[in-house]
């Protein structure tokens, strides 16, 4: 005989049960000892005085007895759940198999919000909860300057303050300086030079950030001072890929820009300070606090760091403060309006990132919340149609709490096995988008799938099982089930409860979806409104190239010279070429900024006019297609040692030429206040210089002849030839100049300026999939819930036909139940989008967040997918057979 689970199981006893049986156990058994005795001659009190002495700590055995039995009943109750648990793992497995529509389409249903989620959650825990390659890096902020007058209200540090900062500041452990990332030229002992982006830190820099070197050591206070061998730190990506990961690197020399360099150390994976830098150099602080001019007014330098313990973010700031006031008492020409800023410097890296991925997380989380409207729909629906199965399981002794376990368990295998699919999707999917916009991501964060991925793709499976599954198993164990064993029992698959049930889930679902459909309209309008903003120039046919005249070869303005016109001259003749100019800095990245004096005008120097500052030369504005406006652009005229001219743009012509008489002025620019003099010649069209979404400002357009000291510059070349074909002419007339420079990040303009929407372009791409599966599932959820009551009325309608009905009519009812359902979901979904467009604020361009026209294409389109989700259902019921309707009754 097979031995097994009991049929039968007396019920589970209690500790206290337990205890009294024991008790009532050993009482006999002591009882019939004593009796015996007392059998045997002796009187009671001897007889139970023996008894008890024969059965030695009876309160030891009743606490051993009890602990066993205890023990015997935890066992035997945890085998029974066990095998409960496989029953209705294998009834689940048995029920789904017999269903294949509904389980396919619940697993996709899943697997796509359940991967959705996931994926959204992958970026956001690299983003926002993976911790910053740094020692306690919530305790780390940047410093800068506050400066009204600047369009961002924060400017870095000159050299000057940072270190009058440095040295009179108490809260944090140390500051750090750190300079904007300049290109190194590398000469490798085999093949082409190659450019390098470095980053200038302070020598204590690494110290406070507290990450100590993969190998060797990071730099230490002294390294910077003149005398000692130059130094330099390489990042972990630069010594995999430019040194092939060769640990014997440290201790080697380098030729970097025409300098010798020892490298000491690699630092590793992941680490990063700015965005994209492959090495650090040591700042030299000493050499630029010489410039005592230069040193007080030029800003450049940020700020970094760690404030001690127990010192709050509050009271660094006011010290800061009162550090800034002082110096603007003390040097009233440079610092009288400035103040100080702090921000933690996960917030720096971030940006923008933060409000963006929250929003898509959102969005993810509302997909969810429809699939398990939708899947809750399908799941009651199913179960209503198995009232007659469930109403024999509760005839044969299952009770109300058995029926709603087992559905719930066929909830939960259905969406741990879509949870797994979805999990894998969304591994696929996290590499597809990332790969598609890599530079979306700093480069400090790397999102990828691990155990806390897991772990999240998990928890919302299992959730999701429990949501979807719980409200109609519960519905379905209400009510009479005895009456749906009853022949005609018509009520036996639905009710008017479960038929209200099923319109609120599907007044969820449209809600959320146009909800969706609302935030991802909005983003497209405004992305539509951004890459239609007039840029001021073309460019289209445009290839671009950076270069540095790195060494101690370009130590003067003339060589600087000699090379940048060599170079362009060259590329000039080529066949294909149209024009050729130079830049300090292409459209989209900005510039630097300087101070204006104007001729004739008074100055303050606490307040000076603010510019962005652009180098040019060569047919830059010719090359971009920027017109001229008034005056001309740069010529042969405009010699190196002839006097200074100057270009501004239109918007600084209106601004501080109003009388617009600007060509012929003269102005001074930078700290210096007796610098020479500078003639405008020329006024250009404005173009976007800091990106498509940011306004234009003042810019002044140096010529380079005259400001050859900037030795990196970026070429733009229109051209008909391909970008491939233009490099190789680059690099071709880099060589013939000089063979040791080398030519970085050829590409074409337009790549550069879809580049600069890289972001928006991501966060797009996942609102827009994220409001289609959306609609998707709110059209799968309407025709469900038709398609179903359709089913349920087939007697009534085939009444209706036989009475006259016309189809027309009936194809009328059924989709009128379709959109009076739908059409509540969208006056609700209204008010909510209206609501919840308030936190795309920060993102839109160029459109509101009650954009009228937006909600009414939503609407229409939303309408549209509802009318197609109700005429399936309502065609069918056209063609119900009164007769044979009627007959099956």
């Amino acid at each position: 005989m097979k031995h097994g689970r009991p049929l039968f199981r007396l019920p589970w006893r209690s500790r206290a049960t337990i205890a009294r049986e024991v008790d009532a156990e050993l009482s006999f058994h002591l009882d019939m000892r004593v009796a015996e005795l007392r059998g045997a001659g002796l009187t009671d009190d001897a007889a139970r005085r023996q008894a008890t002495e024969e059965f030695g700590d009876l309160q030891f055995t009743r606490a051993y007895c009890r602990r066993q039995d205890e023990r015997a009943e935890r066992e035997g109750r945890l085998a029974d759940r066990v095998a409960d648990w496989r029953q209705d793992l294998a009834y689940a497995a048995r029920t789904l198999r017999r269903s294949p529509v509904f389980t396919v389409v619940s697993l996709l249903t899943l697997a796509i919000a359940i991967g959705a989620n996931t994926a959204v959650f992958t970026v956001l825990r690299s983003v926002l909860l993976q911790p910053l390659p740094f020692a306690d890096a919530d305790r780390v902020y940047r410093i800068g300057s506050s400066w009204p007058g600047h369009p961002n209200d924060e400017v870095p540090l000159s050299p000057a303050d940072f270190a009058d900062f440095q040295k009179m500041q108490t809260t944090f452990t140390d500051l750090g300086a750190i300079v904007p990332s300049t290109p190194v030229i590398w000469r490798p002992e085999r093949g082409d030079p190659v450019s390098l982006n470095a980053l200038s830190v302070g020598s204590n820099l690494f110290n406070i950030l507290g990450t100590p070197a993969l190998l060797g050591r990071a730099f230490r206070v002294g390294d910077e001072l003149p005398g000692n061998d130059h130094k330099v730190v390489l990042a972990y990506d630069c010594w995999q890929r430019d040194f092939g990961g060769d640990a014997s690197v440290v201790g080697r020399s380098i030729e970097l820009s025409g300098g010798w360099y020892q490298v000491i150390g690699v630092m590793p994976r992941g680490f990063l300070i700015g965005q994209r830098e492959k090495l650090w150099l040591p700042y030299d602080q000493a050499g630029t606090l010489s410039d005592v001019v230069r040193a007080r007014k030029q800003h450049y330098v940020h700020a970094l760091g760690r404030l001690k313990p127990g010192v709050a973010p509050d009271r660094a700031l006011s010290d800061l403060r009162t550090i800034a006031a002082h110096l603007a008492q003390q040097y009233p020409e440079a610092d009288s309006a400035r103040s100080a800023k702090m921000r933690p410097f996960r917030e720096i890296i971030i940006g923008d990132l933060r409000r963006a991925i929250l929003l898509l997380q959102s969005a993810a989380a509302f997909v969810l919340l429809i699939a398990c409207a939708n899947l809750a729909n399908l799941a009651l629906s199913r179960t209503m149609g198995r009232r007659r199965e469930l109403a024999t399981r509760v005839a044969l002794g299952a009770g109300r709490g058995r029926l709603v376990r087992q559905l719930i368990t066929e909830s939960l295998v259905l969406s741990v096995l879509g949870g797994a699919v979805g999990v894998g999707l969304a591994t696929l999917a996290t590499r597809v988008l990332l790969s598609l916009n890599p530079l979306v991501l700093p480069s400090i964060f790397e999102a990828r799938v691990d155990g806390r991925v897991l772990a999240f793709g998990i928890a919302v499976s299992v959730g999701t099982g429990v949501l979807f599954g719980l409200f109609p198993a519960f519905q379905a164990s209400n009510g009479n089930l005895h009456d749906s064993l009853k022949d005609g029992g018509r009520g036996a698959s639905g009710s008017r409860a479960s038929g209200r049930t099923r319109r609120a889930l599907v007044i969820a679902q449209v809600s959320l979806a146009l909800m969706l459909l609302t935030g991802a309209g909005l983003l497209i309008r405004s992305f539509r409104d951004l890459t239609q903003v007039t840029l001021g120039y073309d460019p289209s046919g445009v290839v671009t190239a950076d270069l540095r005249a790195a060494g101690d070869r370009y130590d003067d303005a003339g060589k600087v010279n000699a090379f940048y016109d060599g170079v362009i001259d060259e590329l000039s003749r080529a066949p294909g070429v149209t024009a050729v100019g130079a830049v300090s800095d292409l459209p989209t990245r900005g510039g630097s900024g300087t101070a204006l004096r104007i001729e004739g005008q008074p100055d303050d120097e606490a307040r000076l006019p603010d510019l962005m500052y652009l180098s040019v030369r060569g047919d830059y504005f010719r090359a971009l297609r920027i017109p001229i406006i008034a005056g001309r652009a740069y010529d042969a005229t405009d010699r190196p040692d002839g006097p200074e001219t100057t270009i501004i743009n239109e918007t600084a012509a209106k601004q501080y030429f109003p009388k617009g008489d600007a060509v012929g002025r003269r102005i001074r620019i930078g700290p210096d206040p007796n610098a020479a003099w500078m003639t405008i010649v020329g006024v250009a069209g404005d173009i976007r210089s800091e990106g498509l979404d940011v306004a234009v400002r003042p810019t002044l357009y140096a010529n380079h002849r005259h400001e050859a000291w900037m030795r990196s510059m970026s070429l733009v070349i229109r051209t008909s030839l391909s970008a491939s074909d233009v490099g190789a002419l680059i690099r071709r007339a880099v060589r013939a100049q000089d063979p040791s420079l080398a030519v970085s990040d050829v590409r074409t303009l337009d790549d550069l300026v879809g580049a600069s929407l890289a972001s928006r372009r991501f966060a797009l791409a996942l609102a827009m999939s994220l409001a289609f599966i959306a609609l998707t599932l709110a059209a799968v959820g309407i025709y469900g819930v038709l398609a179903y009551s359709v089913t349920n009325r087939t007697r009534e309608l085939g009444v209706r036909i036989a009475l006259g009905a016309s189809s027309g009519r009936v194809l009328a009812m059924v989709v009128g139940q379709g959109l009076a359902t739908s059409l509540v979901g969208v006056i609700a979904g209204l008010f909510g989008a209206m609501l919840g467009a308030r936190f795309l604020s920060g993102m839109l361009f160029g459109v509101t967040p009650v954009d009228l026209p937006t909600y009414a294409v939503v609407v229409v389109v939303l309408l549209i997918v509802v009318v197609g989700a109700c005429l399936a259902p309502a065609i069918r019921a056209t063609r119900i057979d009164p007769l044979t309707s009627m007959r099956a009754d």
